[in-house]
Protein backbone atom coordinates (compact mmCIF):
# COMPACT_ATOMS: atom_id res chain seq x y z
CA UNK A 1 0.00 0.00 0.00
CA UNK A 2 2.84 2.39 1.28
CA UNK A 3 4.60 2.20 -2.97
CA UNK A 4 1.39 2.55 -4.68
CA UNK A 5 0.24 5.60 -2.62
CA UNK A 6 4.03 7.03 -3.12
CA UNK A 7 3.64 6.58 -6.78
CA UNK A 8 -0.42 8.20 -6.45
CA UNK A 9 0.85 11.14 -4.49
CA UNK A 10 4.09 11.74 -6.57
CA UNK A 11 2.16 11.75 -10.13
CA UNK A 12 0.90 15.39 -9.21
CA UNK A 13 4.92 16.68 -8.85
CA UNK A 14 4.29 19.87 -6.86
CA UNK A 15 7.13 20.81 -5.07
CA UNK A 16 6.95 22.33 -1.68
CA UNK A 17 9.11 24.67 0.52
CA UNK A 18 9.06 25.17 4.48
CA UNK A 19 8.21 22.50 7.24
CA UNK A 20 4.43 21.88 7.33
CA UNK A 21 2.24 19.26 9.08
CA UNK A 22 2.28 15.91 8.22
CA UNK A 23 -0.56 13.96 6.40
CA UNK A 24 -1.90 11.60 8.40
CA UNK A 25 -3.27 8.58 6.27
CA UNK A 26 -6.25 6.04 6.64
CA UNK A 27 -7.58 3.27 4.95
CA UNK A 28 -10.86 3.06 4.38
CA UNK A 29 -13.14 0.77 1.86
CA UNK A 30 -10.04 -0.40 -0.12
CA UNK A 31 -8.58 3.35 -0.27
CA UNK A 32 -6.41 6.08 1.41
CA UNK A 33 -8.06 8.94 2.87
CA UNK A 34 -7.42 11.93 5.14
CA UNK A 35 -9.73 13.66 7.31
CA UNK A 36 -10.87 17.05 6.43
CA UNK A 37 -9.16 18.23 10.34
CA UNK A 38 -6.05 17.11 8.67
CA UNK A 39 -6.50 19.21 5.56
CA UNK A 40 -7.69 22.09 7.61
CA UNK A 41 -4.71 21.79 8.91
CA UNK A 42 -2.32 21.46 6.51
CA UNK A 43 -3.34 24.37 4.32
CA UNK A 44 -3.13 26.38 7.61
CA UNK A 45 -7.22 27.54 7.08
CA UNK A 46 -8.16 29.74 9.89
CA UNK A 47 -11.57 28.38 9.56
CA UNK A 48 -12.85 24.45 10.55
CA UNK A 49 -16.58 23.90 11.41
CA UNK A 50 -18.07 20.36 11.60
CA UNK A 51 -21.80 19.80 12.56
CA UNK A 52 -22.79 16.00 11.98
CA UNK A 53 -21.57 15.05 8.57
CA UNK A 54 -21.21 19.12 6.96
CA UNK A 55 -17.47 20.11 7.23
CA UNK A 56 -16.32 23.59 6.30
CA UNK A 57 -12.85 24.73 6.10
CA UNK A 58 -11.00 28.14 4.49
CA UNK A 59 -10.01 31.48 5.57
CA UNK A 60 -10.58 34.63 3.88
CA UNK A 61 -9.05 33.63 0.49
CA UNK A 62 -10.76 29.59 -0.07
CA UNK A 63 -13.38 27.93 1.11
CA UNK A 64 -13.88 24.17 0.96
CA UNK A 65 -17.51 22.78 1.91
CA UNK A 66 -18.13 19.45 1.95
CA UNK A 67 -21.20 16.42 3.04
CA UNK A 68 -19.83 13.07 3.73
CA UNK A 69 -21.93 10.17 2.56
CA UNK A 70 -22.23 12.03 -0.94
CA UNK A 71 -19.94 12.57 -3.94
CA UNK A 72 -19.41 15.96 -4.31
CA UNK A 73 -17.85 19.10 -2.53
CA UNK A 74 -17.26 23.03 -3.30
CA UNK A 75 -14.18 24.97 -3.92
CA UNK A 76 -14.99 28.08 -3.64
CA UNK A 77 -18.46 28.10 -4.27
CA UNK A 78 -18.03 25.40 -7.51
CA UNK A 79 -19.02 22.04 -7.24
CA UNK A 80 -16.96 19.41 -8.10
CA UNK A 81 -17.43 15.67 -8.47
CA UNK A 82 -15.29 13.76 -6.06
CA UNK A 83 -13.17 10.92 -7.54
CA UNK A 84 -14.46 8.50 -4.44
CA UNK A 85 -17.25 8.99 -2.11
CA UNK A 86 -16.58 11.15 1.00
CA UNK A 87 -16.81 9.24 5.03
CA UNK A 88 -17.77 9.55 7.76
CA UNK A 89 -16.13 7.88 10.43
CA UNK A 90 -16.81 8.66 14.15
CA UNK A 91 -17.03 12.06 14.60
CA UNK A 92 -14.43 12.74 11.74
CA UNK A 93 -15.32 13.51 7.98
CA UNK A 94 -12.77 12.51 5.37
CA UNK A 95 -11.97 12.77 1.69
CA UNK A 96 -9.66 10.58 -0.56
CA UNK A 97 -5.85 11.23 -0.85
CA UNK A 98 -6.83 10.76 -4.67
CA UNK A 99 -9.71 14.08 -4.72
CA UNK A 100 -7.08 15.64 -2.40
CA UNK A 101 -4.24 15.47 -4.79
CA UNK A 102 -6.17 15.51 -8.01
CA UNK A 103 -8.85 18.73 -7.34
CA UNK A 104 -8.08 19.96 -4.05
CA UNK A 105 -4.26 20.65 -4.93
CA UNK A 106 -4.37 22.22 -8.49
CA UNK A 107 -7.52 24.04 -7.52
CA UNK A 108 -6.44 25.38 -4.66
CA UNK A 109 -2.87 25.69 -5.47
CA UNK A 110 -2.33 26.06 -9.31
CA UNK A 111 1.34 27.40 -9.56
CA UNK A 112 2.27 24.64 -8.46
CA UNK A 113 1.50 22.43 -11.19
CA UNK A 114 4.22 20.41 -12.66
CA UNK A 115 4.60 21.67 -16.39
CA UNK A 116 1.79 24.07 -16.61
CA UNK A 117 3.81 26.84 -18.70
CA UNK A 118 2.68 30.00 -20.47
CA UNK A 119 -0.32 29.44 -22.91
CA UNK A 120 0.42 30.63 -26.45
CA UNK A 121 -2.27 28.78 -28.40
CA UNK A 122 -5.41 27.33 -27.27
CA UNK A 123 -7.31 24.62 -29.54
CA UNK A 124 -10.82 25.73 -29.37
CA UNK A 125 -13.30 22.27 -30.49
CA UNK A 126 -16.59 23.16 -31.36
CA UNK A 127 -18.46 19.78 -31.10
CA UNK A 128 -19.94 18.01 -33.91
CA UNK A 129 -20.41 19.37 -37.10
CA UNK A 130 -21.25 18.82 -41.31
CA UNK A 131 -23.38 15.21 -40.94
CA UNK A 132 -23.77 15.18 -37.10
CA UNK A 133 -25.81 17.78 -35.85
CA UNK A 134 -25.66 17.11 -32.04
CA UNK A 135 -28.05 17.90 -29.92
CA UNK A 136 -31.08 19.72 -31.20
CA UNK A 137 -33.38 22.50 -30.08
CA UNK A 138 -36.51 24.15 -31.07
CA UNK A 139 -34.50 27.17 -32.50
CA UNK A 140 -31.23 25.19 -33.93
CA UNK A 141 -28.58 22.98 -33.44
CA UNK A 142 -25.76 22.13 -31.29
CA UNK A 143 -23.21 21.93 -33.93
CA UNK A 144 -23.95 25.72 -34.85
CA UNK A 145 -24.28 26.87 -31.69
CA UNK A 146 -20.63 25.71 -30.39
CA UNK A 147 -19.64 26.76 -33.96
CA UNK A 148 -20.36 30.44 -33.17
CA UNK A 149 -19.16 30.17 -29.37
CA UNK A 150 -16.05 29.19 -30.38
CA UNK A 151 -15.76 32.42 -33.13
CA UNK A 152 -16.89 34.43 -30.16
CA UNK A 153 -14.19 33.14 -27.99
CA UNK A 154 -11.32 33.19 -30.69
CA UNK A 155 -12.42 37.06 -31.32
CA UNK A 156 -11.61 37.79 -27.72
CA UNK A 157 -8.64 35.29 -27.22
CA UNK A 158 -6.72 36.82 -30.46
CA UNK A 159 -7.26 40.69 -28.82
CA UNK A 160 -6.24 39.25 -25.89
CA UNK A 161 -2.40 38.56 -27.09
CA UNK A 162 -3.18 34.38 -27.62
CA UNK A 163 -3.18 32.31 -30.79
CA UNK A 164 -6.14 30.56 -31.49
CA UNK A 165 -6.45 26.91 -33.99
CA UNK A 166 -10.04 25.69 -34.71
CA UNK A 167 -10.82 21.73 -35.13
CA UNK A 168 -13.18 23.79 -38.19
CA UNK A 169 -14.38 26.66 -39.04
CA UNK A 170 -17.58 25.79 -40.62
CA UNK A 171 -20.02 23.32 -41.02
CA UNK A 172 -18.03 20.11 -42.16
CA UNK A 173 -17.48 16.58 -40.32
CA UNK A 174 -14.72 15.85 -38.68
CA UNK A 175 -13.53 13.14 -36.72
CA UNK A 176 -12.72 12.61 -32.91
CA UNK A 177 -9.71 11.75 -34.51
CA UNK A 178 -9.22 14.09 -36.66
CA UNK A 179 -9.46 16.76 -33.81
CA UNK A 180 -6.76 14.80 -31.56
CA UNK A 181 -4.69 14.77 -34.19
CA UNK A 182 -4.80 18.29 -34.85
CA UNK A 183 -4.88 19.69 -30.84
CA UNK A 184 -1.54 17.79 -30.49
CA UNK A 185 0.47 19.04 -32.85
CA UNK A 186 -0.24 22.32 -31.23
CA UNK A 187 2.74 23.33 -28.19
CA UNK A 188 2.14 25.48 -25.25
CA UNK A 189 -1.15 25.01 -25.55
CA UNK A 190 -4.74 24.18 -23.91
CA UNK A 191 -7.35 22.35 -25.60
CA UNK A 192 -11.42 23.83 -24.99
CA UNK A 193 -14.30 21.22 -26.78
CA UNK A 194 -17.62 23.12 -26.64
CA UNK A 195 -20.93 21.13 -26.67
CA UNK A 196 -24.10 21.43 -25.41
CA UNK A 197 -26.85 18.86 -24.13
CA UNK A 198 -29.85 17.74 -24.29
CA UNK A 199 -31.55 15.84 -22.00
CA UNK A 200 -35.40 15.14 -20.20
CA UNK A 201 -35.54 17.29 -17.31
CA UNK A 202 -31.69 18.46 -17.38
CA UNK A 203 -30.42 22.19 -17.06
CA UNK A 204 -27.30 23.77 -16.06
CA UNK A 205 -23.58 23.75 -16.88
CA UNK A 206 -21.27 21.06 -16.75
CA UNK A 207 -17.60 20.45 -16.87
CA UNK A 208 -15.76 17.14 -18.09
CA UNK A 209 -12.52 16.44 -17.70
CA UNK A 210 -10.50 13.12 -18.22
CA UNK A 211 -10.78 10.58 -15.48
CA UNK A 212 -7.75 9.90 -13.80
CA UNK A 213 -6.34 6.09 -13.77
CA UNK A 214 -8.69 3.86 -11.65
CA UNK A 215 -11.25 6.51 -11.19
CA UNK A 216 -15.21 6.23 -12.10
CA UNK A 217 -16.38 7.85 -14.81
CA UNK A 218 -19.04 10.52 -14.04
CA UNK A 219 -20.51 10.65 -17.77
CA UNK A 220 -23.99 9.13 -18.51
CA UNK A 221 -23.86 9.30 -22.07
CA UNK A 222 -21.56 9.20 -25.53
CA UNK A 223 -19.18 6.94 -26.63
CA UNK A 224 -16.33 6.65 -24.15
CA UNK A 225 -14.10 4.15 -22.54
CA UNK A 226 -15.13 1.60 -19.41
CA UNK A 227 -16.27 3.51 -16.14
CA UNK A 228 -13.80 2.69 -14.18
CA UNK A 229 -10.27 1.71 -15.32
CA UNK A 230 -6.68 1.54 -14.43
CA UNK A 231 -5.49 2.17 -17.87
CA UNK A 232 -3.81 5.33 -18.44
CA UNK A 233 -4.27 7.41 -21.73
CA UNK A 234 -1.86 10.59 -22.87
CA UNK A 235 -4.41 13.19 -21.44
CA UNK A 236 -4.08 11.86 -17.99
CA UNK A 237 -0.44 13.11 -18.05
CA UNK A 238 -2.01 16.09 -17.31
CA UNK A 239 -4.61 15.53 -14.95
CA UNK A 240 -3.65 18.46 -12.36
CA UNK A 241 -3.80 20.99 -15.28
CA UNK A 242 -6.68 19.84 -16.21
CA UNK A 243 -9.28 20.24 -13.35
CA UNK A 244 -7.60 23.67 -12.61
CA UNK A 245 -8.14 24.53 -16.30
CA UNK A 246 -11.98 23.40 -15.85
CA UNK A 247 -12.13 25.33 -12.33
CA UNK A 248 -11.69 28.02 -14.56
CA UNK A 249 -13.91 27.75 -17.53
CA UNK A 250 -16.42 26.68 -14.75
CA UNK A 251 -16.13 29.90 -12.84
CA UNK A 252 -15.52 32.15 -15.88
CA UNK A 253 -18.94 31.08 -17.27
CA UNK A 254 -20.89 31.24 -13.56
CA UNK A 255 -19.76 34.71 -13.18
CA UNK A 256 -21.11 35.53 -16.49
CA UNK A 257 -24.30 33.97 -17.35
CA UNK A 258 -27.15 32.97 -15.03
CA UNK A 259 -27.55 29.03 -14.88
CA UNK A 260 -27.32 26.19 -12.31
CA UNK A 261 -24.52 24.93 -11.40
CA UNK A 262 -24.12 20.71 -12.54
CA UNK A 263 -20.06 20.53 -11.33
CA UNK A 264 -16.72 19.85 -12.80
CA UNK A 265 -16.79 15.68 -13.30
CA UNK A 266 -14.58 12.99 -14.88
CA UNK A 267 -15.25 11.47 -17.94
CA UNK A 268 -13.44 9.51 -20.78
CA UNK A 269 -14.60 11.18 -23.75
CA UNK A 270 -12.27 9.98 -26.71
CA UNK A 271 -11.07 13.92 -27.37
CA UNK A 272 -9.94 14.51 -23.49
CA UNK A 273 -8.17 10.55 -23.19
CA UNK A 274 -5.77 10.82 -26.44
CA UNK A 275 -5.35 14.86 -26.38
CA UNK A 276 -1.57 15.66 -24.67
CA UNK A 277 -1.99 18.86 -23.57
CA UNK A 278 -4.49 20.03 -20.53
CA UNK A 279 -8.11 19.43 -21.80
CA UNK A 280 -11.82 20.75 -21.10
CA UNK A 281 -15.08 19.76 -22.16
CA UNK A 282 -17.51 21.87 -21.78
CA UNK A 283 -21.00 20.96 -21.77
CA UNK A 284 -22.64 24.43 -21.88
CA UNK A 285 -26.46 23.99 -21.36
CA UNK A 286 -29.13 22.20 -22.46
CA UNK A 287 -31.03 22.85 -25.88
CA UNK A 288 -34.28 20.84 -25.06
CA UNK A 289 -34.76 22.81 -21.58
CA UNK A 290 -37.59 25.60 -22.09
CA UNK A 291 -35.80 28.49 -20.29
CA UNK A 292 -31.88 27.73 -21.32
CA UNK A 293 -32.70 26.68 -25.00
CA UNK A 294 -35.16 29.75 -25.61
CA UNK A 295 -31.10 31.64 -24.01
CA UNK A 296 -28.89 29.76 -26.12
CA UNK A 297 -30.80 30.55 -29.39
CA UNK A 298 -29.72 34.41 -28.62
CA UNK A 299 -26.32 35.75 -30.00
CA UNK A 300 -25.88 38.15 -27.12
CA UNK A 301 -25.76 34.76 -24.90
CA UNK A 302 -23.30 32.60 -27.27
CA UNK A 303 -21.12 35.92 -27.04
CA UNK A 304 -21.29 35.99 -23.41
CA UNK A 305 -20.26 31.94 -23.10
CA UNK A 306 -16.96 32.70 -25.89
CA UNK A 307 -16.30 35.95 -23.73
CA UNK A 308 -16.19 33.88 -20.55
CA UNK A 309 -13.97 31.19 -22.03
CA UNK A 310 -11.68 33.50 -23.20
CA UNK A 311 -11.56 34.98 -19.82
CA UNK A 312 -11.20 31.49 -18.07
CA UNK A 313 -7.83 31.19 -20.57
CA UNK A 314 -6.91 34.08 -19.28
CA UNK A 315 -7.22 32.93 -15.34
CA UNK A 316 -6.10 29.76 -16.02
CA UNK A 317 -2.66 31.50 -17.58
CA UNK A 318 -2.44 33.58 -15.18
CA UNK A 319 -2.89 31.30 -12.53
CA UNK A 320 -0.29 28.68 -13.41
CA UNK A 321 2.24 30.97 -13.73
CA UNK A 322 2.30 33.53 -10.55
CA UNK A 323 1.28 36.64 -12.69
CA UNK A 324 -1.67 37.53 -11.03
CA UNK A 325 -4.18 36.47 -8.46
CA UNK A 326 -6.89 34.41 -10.11
CA UNK A 327 -10.32 35.87 -10.45
CA UNK A 328 -12.10 32.79 -11.06
CA UNK A 329 -9.68 29.78 -9.82
CA UNK A 330 -9.10 30.88 -6.28
CA UNK A 331 -8.87 34.28 -5.94
CA UNK A 332 -4.98 33.71 -4.71
CA UNK A 333 -2.65 31.28 -6.51
CA UNK A 334 0.45 32.14 -4.70
CA UNK A 335 -1.66 33.21 -1.23
CA UNK A 336 -0.98 29.47 0.66
CA UNK A 337 1.99 28.85 2.49
CA UNK A 338 4.64 26.47 1.25
CA UNK A 339 5.26 23.42 2.95
CA UNK A 340 7.49 20.31 2.99
CA UNK A 341 5.10 17.34 2.45
CA UNK A 342 2.58 17.81 -0.05
CA UNK A 343 -0.47 15.54 -0.58
CA UNK A 344 1.49 14.93 -3.94
CA UNK A 345 4.33 13.46 -1.88
CA UNK A 346 5.32 10.40 0.14
CA UNK A 347 3.39 10.46 3.50
CA UNK A 348 5.20 6.90 4.91
CA UNK A 349 3.05 4.32 6.81
CA UNK A 350 -0.84 4.72 6.74
CA UNK A 351 -2.03 5.47 10.34
CA UNK A 352 -5.13 3.17 11.38
CA UNK A 353 -8.35 3.61 11.13
CA UNK A 354 -10.30 5.94 13.40
CA UNK A 355 -12.19 4.82 16.70
CA UNK A 356 -15.53 5.59 16.42
CA UNK A 357 -15.12 7.39 19.33
CA UNK A 358 -12.82 9.90 18.03
CA UNK A 359 -12.47 13.75 19.35
CA UNK A 360 -13.40 16.44 17.17
CA UNK A 361 -10.28 19.09 15.99
CA UNK A 362 -9.05 20.99 18.81
CA UNK A 363 -9.16 24.54 18.74
CA UNK A 364 -5.36 24.79 17.73
CA UNK A 365 -6.58 23.79 14.63
CA UNK A 366 -9.55 25.57 14.16
CA UNK A 367 -7.46 29.15 14.83
CA UNK A 368 -4.40 27.91 13.33
CA UNK A 369 -2.54 30.74 12.01
CA UNK A 370 -2.24 31.39 8.16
Amino acid sequence: MKMFLCVLLLSAGINCGVAAEEWKIIRAEGRDYVSFANAAQFYRFTRFTQASRTVSLGDKHHGLRAQAGTSEFFINGLRFFCDFPLLVQGDDNFISAMDVSKIVEPVLRPNRIAGAGPVETVVLDPGHGGEDSGAAGPFGSEKAYALDVALAARAELQRAGFKVELTRTGDETVSLEQRVDFANRCSKAVFVSIHFNSASGGSGLESYVLAPSGVPSNASSEDQAASVESHAYPGNAHDTANIALAAAVQGAILSRVSVFDRGVRHARFHVLREIKIPGVLVEAGFLNDPVEGTRIATSAYRQHLGAAIAQAIATYDRAVNFKANSPAILAAAGSLPPHSQSITEPLGAAAPSPAKNSQTPSVAIQMSNK
